[in-house]
Formats: structure tokens, sequence, C-alpha cells
């Protein structure tokens, strides 16, 4: 997979924006790390404040990637064998609670140089608009995919988080658009792997596992004469197959030497659990901790009941339930009017991810949403594609769309961001009607 730069001539623009956008997250992390622009400022202070309670720079790279490195190779400590006291921990210890795979990119580079934790975090960052590229280019004219790319090199939630802040949503989503890329041309099985990659990253995107899978075996069995329940079986079987094996095969050893501690290390040390008896004390708006769409009630001093009225979808994992039927439902619907494509699921994989963000029950933070970027990128592109083929004021148009909107993303109060997530997403819904009316009525 690569962008063919055989003809200089017309790629001197995505070369010179590819080490634009090279040079933005390497500058951004330089100055992020030698700054220590938290550490020299008291809490009270109002750049603290501002910085903590609506940009969310946290720093995990300085302090939880490279202490779990560090302490793997000077500590003689393992990840889920030992579970970290997290009150008793005299040798400040970093608990870990994402899967191998993470683990593994995090010390191979550190027996060279605990530094070099931020090669493949800044790496996988880069290499996604080529991956963007290559999917549009499979489908579109190059105007549409050299959109693409840019849009997606220069999006400013992609550079900052993803990039300068090197956190580790850039791994899962690069593996992610490589698993919708092999969907993309049929490619089942390396799609289901390169899934499989991803959940070992970060075990966040195990929910998109269910349409996804369903996706593939409907898709696998669409234009046979005559399909039987025995064929869906079968290709449920070699799609369960191989995600099954290739997990636990990326979770070696540590599944077969303590499979409790390993579950409950992926678990957060159980606070994914679901509960009918949710905390919203004063540590609930402590600015360290994930927040929920329904944060917003917090200035509003809204009663403990109207918060548990406006979360039940989330801590007690009804919402995480209902979503997963109803793409199910929804998927089956398209499949039985014979209206099941790539766009329409890739609008599934959309609805799914932002609902999923949304009742997420431990809650998020802003840097997750980078997740999104290529998604909506390739919404735009699969929807709009005649416009950004042959109207370069509309291509700038949309790209100045997502610039801005990323950045008042960005400026937003970590309290309210979420609200301008819901009308996105019911802005992409709205539109996706609309458009779907509009070629109902071009078939008439």
């Amino acid at each position: 997979m690569y962008i063919n730069w055989t003809n200089l001539s017309n790629k001197k623009k995505l070369i010179t924006v590819f080490i634009i956008s090279i040079c933005i997250q390497l500058t951004i992390f330089l100055l992020i790390q030698s700054s220590g622009w938290l550490s020299q400022v008291s809490s009270d202070d109002p750049w603290f404040v501002f910085l903590t309670q609506t940009i969310e720079p946290y720093t995990d790279f300085k302090f939880w990637y490279q202490p779990t490195a560090s302490q793997f190779l000077f500590k003689e400590w393992l990840p889920y064998l030992n579970l970290i006291n997290l009150v008793n921990n005299p040798e400040h210890l970093r608990p870990f609670i994402y899967p191998p795979l993470f683990f593994y990119v995090l010390i191979i580079p550190s027996f060279i140089n605990v530094n070099l934790v931020v090669v493949p975090l800044l790496l996988s960052n880069i290499l996604l608009p080529i991956v963007v590229y290559n999917l549009l280019n499979k489908v579109f004219e190059q105007k549409v995919a050299e959109w693409g790319f840019i849009s997606t090199a220069l999006c400013p939630l992609y550079l900052f988080y993803s990039g300068g802040m090197a956190l580790n949503s850039s791994l899962i989503t690069l593996f992610f658009v490589l698993s919708l890329y092999y969907i993309s041309i049929n490619r089942f099985n390396y799609a289901i792997i390169f899934l499989s990659i991803s959940i070992l990253f970060k075990q966040i995107v195990i929910l998109l596992v269910p349409p996804i899978l369903f996706y593939l075996i409907l898709k696998s069995n669409l234009g046979r004469e005559k399909v039987t329940y025995l064929n869906y079986i079968k290709k449920f079987l070699q799609y369960s197959a191989i995600l099954t094996l290739t997990l636990f095969i990326g979770s070696l050893p540590w599944i077969l030497i303590s499979p409790n501690n390993y579950i409950i290390s992926l678990t957060a040390y159980g606070t994914f659990r679901p509960t009918l008896r949710p905390y919203f004390g004063p540590l609930y708006g402590h600015y360290n901790i994930p927040r929920f769409w329904y944060d917003f009630l917090i200035y509003l001093n809204a009663p403990y009941e109207v918060f548990y009225v406006f979360g039940f979808l989330n801590f007690s994992y009804v919402g995480l339930i209902i979503i997963e039927i109803a793409v199910i439902v929804m998927i089956y619907y398209w499949y039985q009017k014979n209206i099941l494509d790539w766009k329409k699921f890739l609008n599934i994989i959309i609805y799914t991810t932002f609902l999923t963000y949304l009742f997420f029950p431990r809650g998020t933070y802003k840097y997750y949403y980078s997740f999104l970027i290529p998604l909506i990128v390739l919404w735009i592109c699969f929807n709009f594609d005649t416009v950004l083929s042959y109207n370069g004021f509309k291509r700038k148009n949309w790209l100045l769309t997502i610039i801005l909107v990323s950045i008042t993303f960005m400026l937003i109060h970590r309290y309210y961001y979420q609200l301008l997530v819901w009308a996105i997403f019911i802005y992409i819904l709205i539109k996706n009607r609309t458009l779907a009316k509009k070629k109902i009525m071009k078939l008439l």
C-alpha cells in the first residue's frame, strides 16, 4: 500500500502537505516534552485551568508510556502478572490497562533508548493519510483521494492529539482504517486480522466487532443464487475463528499464565463494570478523569436524580446494548432490501463509533475522538465525491470546515464539547437521510 509518486509534478502539493504535517507533529511533540508546561504552574493558575479543563493536553507519553517501559526494564515488573496496588505503591509503579501489542510497542524501542517509545506512535500517525489516500484511490478520481489525504494530514485533532501529544489513539486508528481498506476491496480475512490487531492495541475497538462481523457474513453471501443458513454459519465460524485466533495469539503468554489478572487489567481494574449506583460526588468534576456527554449538568447544579436519568444509558451499559442491537437490525434490513453496500456499511460504522463513545460507561477524553477523523473524511468523500472532483471552491470549503470544527472542538470546555459531538452526529444522520431521498427521487 503506497502513494504512487511517479509523476512528481502532480504530487508536489501532496509531498508539501505531508512534510508540513510531519513537521507540525514533531514540533508540537518537542515543545511539549521540553517545556513542562503543566508541572511549572499551580493547579489554580488560569493557564493550568484553561489547558486541563479545555484542551486536555495529557502527557501520557511522559507519565505513563515511558514509565511503563522503564519499570519493565529496570524494576523487574511484568504486566498482567502482579496487579499494582494503586493506594500502597512505594515504588510509584504505573498500572497497565492496555492489551499486549501496545505493551510491546512501548518496550521494543526502549531496549535502545526509552525516549524512542515515541517512534511507533508518531510513525503510525504519519502513515494514516497514506492509508486513507489508497482507500479512496481505489474508488474515485485522483482529486478525491488527494483531498482525503490533505484533509486527514492537516486536521488539527489528528496533528495535536495523535501526533504532537503522541497518544495511543494513533495506533488503533491506523489499523482500524487498514481493516476498512481491506473490507472495501473485499479482502475480508485480512480485514478481520487488522481489526484484531487494532483491538490488541486498545480494547475499545471490540465494540465495533458485531456490526463488522455481521456485515462481512452477509456480504460474503451476497450474489449467491441460493443461500442457506449453513452458508451464514460457515462464514460466521470462519471470521470468528480468525478473530479469536488472532486475539489469542496476541494475548500470549499472559492469557495462559494469569488469565484472571489479564482480564482484570483489560477492564481497567474493574472500572468498566456496569452499575445501578453511580457516583456523582465532588471528585466527579476532577480535571484528570474521563468525561460524559451529560456533564454539562455539573454547571447547572443538577440534582443526583437528573444525573441518574441522563446518565442511565452510560453507567448501566443499556446504551451499548441498544446500539449493538440497533445496528445489527439496520444492517439486516438493508440486506433484505438488497441495498446493503459499502457506503451503507461506512454509515453504520460511523453511527456505531459516535454512539459508542457518547455512551461509553467509563467516559471519554477529547483525544479519543481523533479516531473519528478518517471516518468523517471518508464519509465526505463517499457522499460528495462529484463535488470534490469538479468544484475547487467546495473542496476548499470542506477542508476549511474540518479544520474550523476541529479547532472549535478543542476550544470547548470539557463539560460541553460532547454536545458538539451530538450535533455532528445528528448532522450526518440528517444528511444521510436527505441524500438517500435524493437518490430515490432520481430513480423514479
